[in-house]
């Protein structure tokens, strides 16, 4: 009878140590569940962050594209003021050219009204 209430005993001791590393067990499951669970949100967070950033870049790069051409229409227009610049100073040249001509046209008709009042003059005076 006394062996049978320390077998009992021990069983009981047994069963408890059981019970208690089965607990153990349960709690160490729930904290690994935990963790997974804390590691499944950590990398849809992460997938989500790098989706946006992706984006983003995407985005940019759109961006830097229309700058660039943009950048590209501008140097043309550039071009066409320049040109335009100088077809403007060519004709001024041509404009000063001209009228330097018909300073002297003026001058020489001027001179030859002159001449010709002095001949009138002269004819006025003979006939006369």
């Amino acid at each position: 009878a006394e062996q049978s209430k320390q077998a009992t005993a021990q069983v009981r001791t047994i069963l408890m140590d059981v019970q208690k590393a089965t607990s153990a067990a349960v709690m160490a499951t729930e904290q690994g569940s935990k963790a997974v669970e804390v590691g499944v949100k950590q990398s849809t967070e992460a997938g989500e962050s790098i989706r946006l950033l992706t984006e983003s870049i995407a985005e940019a790069a759109q961006a830097a594209t229309q700058i660039a051409a943009s950048s590209q229409q501008q140097l043309v227009g550039m071009d066409q003021v320049v040109q335009a610049m100088e077809n403007i100073k060519q004709a001024s040249a041509q404009n000063v050219a001209s009228t330097k001509q018909a300073e002297t046209a003026a001058q020489n008709l001027h001179q030859l009204g002159g001449r010709l009042e002095l001949l009138v003059g002269r004819a006025t005076n003979r006939g006369g």
